[in-house]
């Protein structure tokens, strides 16, 4: 199967997402973190395999999740000037949200 470029980019920032949960609970213990970056993980894995089949569903799923993402971890960033990981991920994931958008639209 040949993947976009979009699927790529999906699956990569599903994988990012998952692991820095999983770094977050073993460096510091933290259950959020890995059921956070888990739940986003398994959300974007389904944008992934979606995206080939209904690139307009999964595209909708991606700007909801990506935006939501932006909006958390972007006001944690505010609030602890963190870099890592809140700024990295709001950041990733504003970036996500208009690719999201953007494959919105040529779909459409």
């Amino acid at each position: 199967m040949d993947s976009s470029m979009s699927q790529k980019l999906t699956l990569v920032y599903a994988s990012l997402l998952g692991a820095g949960g999983l770094m977050g609970y073993m460096k510091r213990g933290s259950k959020m973190s890995l059921v956070a970056g888990g739940g986003s993980a398994a959300l974007f894995y389904y944008v992934y395999t979606e995206l080939p089949a209904n690139p307009v569903l999964a595209s909708s799923i991606g700007i909801v999740g990506s935006a939501a993402l932006t909006g958390m971890m972007g006001s944690r960033y505010l609030r602890t000037r963190k870099v890592m990981p809140a700024g990295v991920v709001s950041m990733v994931s504003l970036v996500m949200a208009g690719a999201y958008l953007h494959g919105l639209v040529r779909s459409t």
